[in-house]
């Protein structure tokens, strides 16, 4: 029989996790949260775990730093990609076709 799949949610900043099936909680079938490695709640279904966990994450007032910004995109490279485009979006106007025609 193949081994159940294991289940892992966290925000490490905060030692916040969902787990089941994983090193740090017991193999039953259950989904564990744990904070700092503290059981706070076991559950057979994700979804009332998943509940617990949102109700611990709005109590420890955690919000994830911003997100920087993308790279300024690199006009050389973009001008490539358009042309590329361009010549296989056209390239099916350009084929030698048989026949007696010869075109």
């Amino acid at each position: 029989m193949a081994e159940p799949a294991s289940y892992k949610q966290s925000i490490p900043p905060i030692g916040l996790s969902l787990e089941r099936h994983t090193k740090a909680v017991p193999g039953d079938g259950y989904y564990y949260v744990l904070l700092n490695g503290e059981t706070m709640g076991r559950f057979r279904n994700k979804n009332a775990a998943l509940e617990l966990y949102r109700q611990v994450l709005q109590t420890t007032g955690y919000t994830p730093p911003p997100v920087e910004k993308a790279a300024a995109r690199n006009e050389a490279v973009e001008g490539y990609l358009d042309a590329k485009e361009s010549y296989w979006g056209d390239s099916h106007k350009h084929t030698r076709r048989g026949g007696k025609g010869g075109y």
